[in-house]
């Protein structure tokens, strides 16, 4: 997938869900009815790894719309971010506008989002304003981000992996400390970091359960899990 030259005009779309009747519906409002001249749907995908893969060299792509509720159980911040990489505009959207989760999304590059319950002009508007290189967001999601990134923690790579393979299953620290190929010494010690960065900014978490919730909040955990 290349990126297409940034334009009002001729914008091309790529929409990747993997509910087929609201990729369908995309579509159709991008290349059906008025105003919709100079949007054109080229590549469909369930999931961004499909999207990124099977079409390395397909046509040039301006806007991705990015479902973030995919059944692949990918992170939706890890899929804006691939994306972005690209170079392509994201825009994303999900059917229960879970505000957490858009919020991540943003963070890791998204330039807009569409709210659930938006008409075809909305969308069209919105992926236009993106292929422009504006930029999409109610004041509500700019509060959530400026909050969120203000609040959240600075994990290390190593300690994200902790705080995930940790809180993911109920299995005890020595088999965690096994399947991170570290001694349940060393586990121990990340976790007390961990501990100690969420109560450095307000949010603290004392038990198993407290770093759950913390994992699901932050995005390091699928929020619908």
């Amino acid at each position: 997938m290349q990126p297409a030259r940034q334009t009002t005009e001729d914008v091309r779309v790529a929409v990747v869900s993997d509910h087929g009747v609201v990729a369908a519906g995309m579509t159709a409002w991008l290349e059906d009815g008025p105003g919709s001249g100079g949007t054109t749907v080229v590549a469909e995908a369930t999931t961004v790894a499909q999207l990124l893969t099977a079409r390395p060299e397909g046509p040039p792509v301006d806007v991705v719309l990015l479902d973030l509720l995919l059944a692949d159980r990918s992170r939706p911040a890890d899929n804006v971010a691939a994306l972005v990489a690209t170079g392509v505009g994201v825009l994303v959207f999900s059917l229960d506008g879970d505000l957490r989760r858009v919020t991540e999304a943003v963070r890791a590059g998204a330039a807009g989002h569409l709210p659930p319950g938006v008409g075809p002009a909305v969308v069209r508007e919105a992926v236009t304003a993106v292929a422009a290189g504006g930029h999409v967001l109610d004041d509500e999601l700019r509060r959530a981000v400026a909050e969120l990134a203000g609040r959240r923690p600075d994990l290390s790579p190593r300690q994200q992996d902790v705080l995930v393979g940790y809180t993911s299953s109920a299995t005890k620290l020595p088999t965690v400390a096994r399947g991170l190929d570290m001694r349940p010494e060393t586990l121990k010690t990340h976790l007390r970091r961990i501990k100690e960065k969420y109560a450095a900014v307000g949010r603290p978490a004392h038990t198993r359960l407290d770093l759950y919730r913390r994992a699901r909040e932050d995005g390091y955990l699928d929020p619908s899990a």
